[in-house]
């Protein structure tokens, strides 16, 4: 988190670390490894619902893992420092 503090409202950045970042990155690697994988071992025949499945997964994990944890962390994050500061959330 990074911000400024002013005397009657105040600006808060919330963004995610860059370890967590990698972190995330090759999470939704995995899928796409997975697919190479096949390709190149040629075990199964590919098809349309197995390619539809990669894609859906890393969508999945994008924005619904992802966006989940963050907004649910990003919340948790600005409530401590409410309470660390002592002030009150104005609501746009």
């Amino acid at each position: 988190m990074s911000g400024t503090i002013e005397s009657d409202k105040g600006n808060v950045k919330v963004e995610i670390h860059n370890v967590f970042r990698v972190l995330l990155s090759i999470i939704l690697c995995f899928p796409i490894i997975a697919v190479l994988l096949i390709l190149l071992t040629e075990q199964e025949e590919q098809s349309l619902t197995f390619i539809l499945a990669v894609i859906g997964q890393v969508f999945i994990i994008r924005y619904v893992f992802i966006g989940l944890a963050f907004k649910i962390l990003s919340k948790q994050s600005l409530n401590r420092l409410q309470d660390v500061l002592d002030v009150e959330w104005i609501k746009n």
